[in-house]
C-alpha cells in the first residue's frame, strides 16, 4: 500500500479544530495569525470495478465562494510536486483508511471555496483509469475539462490561529463513473463531498458469508419534508465481516437522524434507525447476520440522451411506513448512473423484506417487501416510478 495511505483511529479523526462553516458569502474577514490546513481523501465502495485510480495534483482554497480561477487570494496544497501529483487507488480508501494529500499554512479565518484538481491523461499516462471486475481490463477515465481549474466542492471551513484544521474529501467512485455505450469509454463525473469538522466513528460486523458476497454498509439520512435520501458515508465490508465508517459527521442537532443500511447481493437489507454519531466517539453496532433473498433486476432507460446531460437512478424503499410522522424511514437500496450513450441503467435489489429496528432494539420484518420507488434524474429534471419485484424483475423507462 502506498505510504501516503494511513488508518486514522477514531479519536484522531475526530480531533479536528474549529467549527463547520455553511458556505458563507464572498470575501469574508479573517482574524490575525496563521493556522494549518491538512487535507486527506477517502472513498465509498465502487460497483463493478477492481481498481479506480485518480491522480490528484493539488487542492485549492479561497475565502470567497465566488472567486474566479485567476483571482488573487487562492492558497494551495500541492500533492507530491516532485511527481506532478499522486496516483491513488480510491478503492483502498475504505474502512477508515485515508490518503494524506498534504498541508499548508493559511491566514486564520473562514474559507468558502474548495477545489480538487486532477491530472489529465494527456499530460500523465494513465493518470486516471479503472480495472473492470471480471475481465481485468484497464480502461482510461475521460475526465471533465473543469478539472484544470479544479472540481468545486460545496463546503466552508474555519482555520484558527495556531491550530490545525483537517479537511477530509469523500470521493465516491461508484457514483463518479459513467459508462458510454459500446464505445469502450468510461467518463469520470466526480462526486465528492467534504467532511464537516466534527466527526465520530461507527464499527460493526456482518456474518462472513455475506461479507464474501461483497457486503456493504452505508449511513443515510431521510428528509420527510422533501422525500430526499442522502448517503452520508459508505464502505465495503472486510473479508472477515468487520467494517468501519470513519470519519462520519456527528448526528444532526435537529431533524431526522441517521439510518444505517447493511446489504449484499443475494441478501435482504438490514436497517438500524436513529444511529448516534458523537465527536471523538467510536459507536459499536451489534454484529448482524444477513438473511438470504432472491435478487431482482430493475432496468430501463432515461431518454433522450443529450450531450453533456447526465442521468442517474436512485432506488428507494419505505422500510418503516408511517407516512407523515417522524417514524417514517426511507432508504436508498440501489443506485446507478445511466449509460452516457444509450441512457440504459440496471440495478439489483432484494425481493425479500428488509429487517429494521431502532438502534439498540431487536430487528423485525420491515414494511413494503419487494416495493421500490425509482427516482430518475436527467440533468435538472426528476421523475419517479413505482415497481414491484416480489415475483419478477421490473422495467421502468423514463422519457423527459
Amino acid at each position: 500500500m502506498d505510504n501516503s495511505i494511513r488508518l486514522i483511529p477514531a479519536l484522531a479523526a475526530a480531533a479536528i479544530m474549529g467549527a463547520c462553516g455553511g458556505g458563507g458569502g464572498g470575501g469574508g474577514g479573517g482574524s490575525a495569525g496563521t493556522g494549518t490546513l491538512k487535507v486527506a481523501l477517502t472513498d465509498a465502495p465502487a460497483c463493478g470495478y477492481d481498481k479506480v485510480w485518480v491522480t490528484v495534483t493539488k487542492v485549492r482554497v479561497h475565502r470567497s465562494e465566488t472567486a474566479g480561477d485567476d483571482e488573487a487570494g487562492w492558497s494551495e496544497v500541492i500533492v507530491d510536486s516532485a511527481a506532478a501529483g499522486r496516483r491513488i487507488d480510491l478503492l483502498e480508501l475504505q474502512n477508515g483508511v485515508l490518503a494524506d494529500l498534504g498541508q499548508t499554512a493559511l491566514p486564520a479565518g473562514h474559507y468558502s471555496q474548495v477545489r480538487l484538481v486532477l491530472a489529465d491523461n494527456k499530460d500523465i499516462a494513465s493518470a486516471n483509469e479503472l480495472v473492470l471486475s471480471g475481465t481485468g481490463e484497464r480502461v482510461l477515465l475521460d475526465t471533465p475539462s473543469a478539472q484544470q481549474s479544479g472540481l468545486k466542492l460545496k463546503h466552508g471551513f474555519d482555520v484558527e490561529a495556531g491550530t490545525e484544521a483537517d479537511l477530509v474529501l469523500d470521493f465516491d467512485a461508484c457514483r463518479s463513473i459513467v459508462k458510454a455505450g459500446n464505445s469502450g469509454k468510461y467518463n469520470l463525473k466526480p462526486v465528492i463531498k467534504a467532511m464537516p469538522i466534527l466527526t465520530g466513528t461507527l464499527v460493526g460486523a456482518v456474518d462472513p458469508l455475506a461479507a464474501r458476497a461483497e457486503a456493504s454498509v452505508s449511513l443515510q439520512r431521510f428528509d420527510p419534508a422533501t422525500g430526499a435520501v442522502s448517503v452520508v458515508r459508505a464502505t465495503s465490508v472486510r473479508p472477515d465481516g468487520t467494517w468501519t465508517l470513519s470519519p462520519v459527521p456527528v448526528s444532526p442537532s435537529a431533524g431526522p437522524g441517521y439510518n444505517l443500511v447493511m446489504g449484499a447481493p443475494g441478501y435482504a437489507s438490514v436497517v438500524f434507525t436513529n444511529v448516534p454519531v458523537a465527536t471523538g466517539v467510536s459507536t459499536a453496532i451489534p454484529a448482524t447476520t444477513l438473511s438470504s433473498s432472491a435478487g431482482r433486476k430493475i432496468s430501463g432507460s432515461l431518454l433522450p440522451v443529450t450531450a453533456n446531460v447526465e442521468g442517474a437512478v436512485q432506488v428507494l424503499q419505505r422500510v418503516v411506513d408511517e407516512t407523515g410522522t417522524a417514524a417514517d424511514v426511507v432508504i436508498e437500496a440501489g443506485f446507478a448512473n445511466a449509460d452516457a450513450s444509450t441512457g440504459a441503467y440496471e440495478v439489483s435489489v432484494p425481493a425479500a423484506a428488509a429487517r429494521a429496528a431502532l438502534h439498540g432494539q431487536a430487528l423485525a420484518p420491515a414494511d413494503n417487501p419487494g416495493l421500490y420507488t425509482i427516482s430518475a434524474k436527467l440533468g435538472a429534471q426528476t421523475k419517479t416510478a413505482e415497481v414491484d419485484v416480489t415475483a419478477n424483475a421490473a422495467i421502468a423507462d423514463f422519457n423527459f
